[in-house]
């Protein structure tokens, strides 16, 4: 809308509503619905054996990094929290009885075949998915 882009046919999914069948916050969703109960990625993660953000680098820093020309690394952090952000949807998938631990262990096993031959330069993603010396 800002940048005047038509979006034909976005109307065939309630875009704007947030409480759809074909929508899922997991923010809310593992904050219960609670107002002010939100959980943080990086502590789900770990609490289910994932790795989280990468060392020395949470969204407090971002700003400062761009300003600092730091764009690759920016990149490299935002990457994590989208792998993160799946793999905790994966593992929320396989809680509700959405797929099963084959399901889970082959979609795990697609991630680390990605990271190993695309992702080479993201160490933090190497190391998230234990490719990383």
């Amino acid at each position: 809308m800002v940048n005047r882009v038509s979006a034909e046919g976005l109307q065939v999914r309630q875009y704007f509503h947030r409480y759809t069948e074909d929508a899922l916050d997991l923010c809310d969703v593992l904050g219960s619905y609670v107002p002010g109960g939100k959980v943080k990625l990086d502590e789900v993660s770990k609490i289910l054996g994932l790795t989280g953000k990468p060392e020395g680098v949470d969204g407090s820093r971002v700003e400062e990094m761009v300003l600092a020309g730091q764009i690759e690394e920016v990149a490299r952090y935002c990457e994590s929290d989208v792998l993160n952000t799946y793999r905790v949807w994966l593992v929320y998938e396989l809680f509700r009885g959405s797929i099963t631990a084959e399901q889970l262990s082959w979609s795990e096993g697609q991630i680390r075949e990605f990271v190993a031959n695309r992702k080479t330069a993201n160490p933090h993603l190497e190391a998230a998915v234990g490719i990383a010396d």
